[in-house]
């Protein structure tokens, strides 16, 4: 079976690897292409800062996203809070 190389997206849109699509074997030169993945590769570098985002017609480099597991919900919230007092000020106006 002939395969091609595609490149996989997450739902945002940020590239995540390379992958396969396979050949279909009833339609020889169409491909099944995986959802979420692209025919046109990301660029073949950027800075450590920036990752390739597929915007839907071209890959665009964006500010790396970054995770932080050893923070909690309770502590993203009370981050949130004390960034954002107008929201913090509407949940404690009981009517």
């Amino acid at each position: 079976m002939t395969t091609k190389i595609v490149y996989q997206t997450v739902v945002s849109g940020l590239f995540l690897c390379e992958t396969d699509a396979d050949e279909s074997p009833e339609e020889p030169g169409h491909f099944h292409i995986p959802g979420g993945a692209v025919e046109t590769p990301p660029p073949e570098s950027w800075p450590g800062d920036k990752w390739p985002r597929w915007n839907g017609a071209a890959w665009e480099l964006v500010t790396r996203p970054t995770a932080s597991i050893a923070e909690s919900p309770l502590d993203k919230l009370k981050a949130f809070l004390s960034a954002n007092p107008d929201v913090e000020a509407l949940l404690n106006d009981k009517p």
